[in-house]
Parts: C-alpha cells; structure tokens; sequence
C-alpha cells in the first residue's frame, strides 16, 4: 500500500456556513495519512467573507491548502460546482462532500486504502452512520419501487433508496451509484461530464448523473468502512414543492440517459410517483403532494410527446 495521498476535495456549498465549519473541521482532524497532500476547495454559490476564510486557514493543519472560489449568479447549480471542482481541482482523486458531513477521523487513510487495493475502481462511496431504516421503511421502499434487494442496485424506477441497505453491509461491494454527500472519483472518469438542462439548482440526482458517467469507465465500489455522520441540513435546499416535481422528473431523465424509457421502465417510475404522491397526501404534505402531481402530470405529457409505447 501506498503510504501517501495526493487528493483533490471539493465543498460545494450556498450560505451554511456553521455546517460548513464543521465539515472542515473533520478533515482537518484527519489520522493517518501522514505525507499527503491535500487541496480543499470550497465552491460558492453564496456568500462568505473573507475574515472567515481566514480563520479558517489558520485552523488547517500545514499539510493542507484551501482554495476558494466564488461563483457568477450565471453559474449557479449544484452540477455547475461539481463541473467546475473537475476543472479547477489539482490532483487526479477527487472527493466530493456536502457541506453538512462530518468524517470519522479515519475516513482518508480508508479512502487510500480503498483505492490501494481496488485500483481499477474509478469511484469510491462510503456510508452515512446516521441514515437507518425499520423493516417496515425497507418494505415500503421495495413495494414503492424506490429500491431493490441488492445494495448497489438502482431500482426499476431509477431511485437510490437500496442505499437503506448500506448500513447493514460488512464488506466492500460493487455498486452502480455513489451518495452525493460523500462520492470519490479518478478525474479522468468525470471526462464527459457536462452541464445538462434538467439538473438546474439544487440539482436532484446530479449524483446519479455522475455515477453514471463515471461508471461507463470502470467500478465503483462502496466501503462500509468509509464513515461520515450527513446531517441534511435543510438551508439553502429548493421549496419542497419543487424538489417533489424534480424527483420525478429528473429520475425520468435518469432512465431516458441510463437505459432508455422502456414501457416497464415508464411504467415503474409512474407507479413510484403515484406511491410518493399518495404518501405525502396522506401525511398533508400539501407541497410535496402538489410536486408530486404536478411530476406525474408533466412525464405522461412527456411520454406522449415522445410517441414511446406504454401511455
């Protein structure tokens, strides 16, 4: 194994600045990776001043550089900063987190030692510890068709929810998708990714885009002994109204990019966004319900105009 890391990480991040601190704050305290290099960059699509920049400087340890850059109200999006991360980033190992993680302290030695012994793998995912789910959400989730019994599966519909199997897994395994919150990627897989209409601001699913990208260049993996604790933090996330109508959707374009919209593709994410639409109804969540209508409404449009069986 190799005894030092050169690595890129990338914060992107809007106006949660105390999230943020203790973000940096968990890689800061890094163990055992004496001898790396290590290059953060925070991409701003809001506003930090530069006081707190540098107190922050003057907290990282010597081994440690932190780059800031500031977007343009033109560039703003979640996909946008990770476009930019690609370019602007030094190093070929390239870690996204969001900015409300926080890492074990031996999150970085494992991340070297996952792509030590997996060097084929293009991207590499840990797991979030505070994420967990009763038999009964597990169930929900399969009859919803947002999961599937193996945990690096999509499901039928495109969604990501085996991810509720992570936690209960003891050894590395092959998946088909990262976790946005935490996700490690060689550059060189990210070659084709660009910007896409669909995955404007908050950008649901900018994740999966990616994996998917990524992976049409080799595995990815994920390490149950990858830890970090995603707290969610709910500033600065789109109205959820919207993030409702965009989890149909762009789960549409997910499948349109991925697979193609087959009748039993279309009509899975269909029953999926039906469940999700009744769920919230139920539970008087009256703007995610509105999403979710207003999504189901908008991909049988969608599909009709596409002229693709199964409407």
């Amino acid at each position: 194994m190799s005894d030092s890391l050169t690595l890129s990480v990338a914060i992107c991040t809007r106006n949660r600045h105390e999230d943020l601190r203790k973000c940096l704050k968990s890689i800061f305290g890094q163990q055992g990776i004496s001898g790396s290099a290590i290059e953060i960059l925070i991409i701003d699509d809001g506003d930090t001043e530069e006081a707190w920049l540098e107190e922050v400087r003057r907290e990282m340890p010597s081994s440690m550089e932190l780059g800031y850059h500031r977007k343009k109200r033109e560039e703003a999006g979640l996909l946008k900063s990770r476009i930019y991360a690609t370019h602007a980033s030094k190093y070929e190992t390239l870690l996204f987190l969001d900015d409300d993680v926080e890492l074990e302290p031996d999150y970085l030695a494992v991340l070297l030692q996952t792509f030590d012994r997996f060097p084929d793998a293009v991207g590499v995912g840990g797991v979030d510890q505070s994420f967990s789910c009763s038999l009964k959400g597990r169930l929900l989730m399969l009859v919803s068709g947002r999961s599937r019994f193996s945990p690096g599966k999509l499901s039928y519909s495109g969604f990501a929810s085996s991810m509720n199997l992570w936690n209960r897994q003891k050894e590395i395994f092959r998946t088909e998708f990262l976790h946005g919150c935490n996700m490690c990627f060689r550059k060189s897989a990210l070659r084709d990714v660009e910007p896409v209409e669909w995955l404007n601001g908050y950008s649901l699913g900018e994740d999966l885009y990616l994996s998917y990208l990524a992976g049409l260049h080799g595995p990815m993996v994920i390490n149950p002994g990858l830890k970090l604790v995603h707290y969610g933090s709910p500033a600065s996330r789109d109205k959820e109204e919207q993030v409702a109508y965009t989890k149909v959707m762009n789960h549409y374009e997910l499948l349109k990019l991925r697979t193609g919209i087959t009748p039993f593709r279309y009509a899975m994410l269909l029953w999926t966004a039906g469940f999700l639409y009744a769920e919230t109804a139920l539970k008087r969540r009256k703007e995610a319900s509105s999403g979710y209508l207003r999504g189901i409404r908008a991909l049988k449009g969608a599909q009709a105009r596409s002229g693709s069986p199964g409407v």
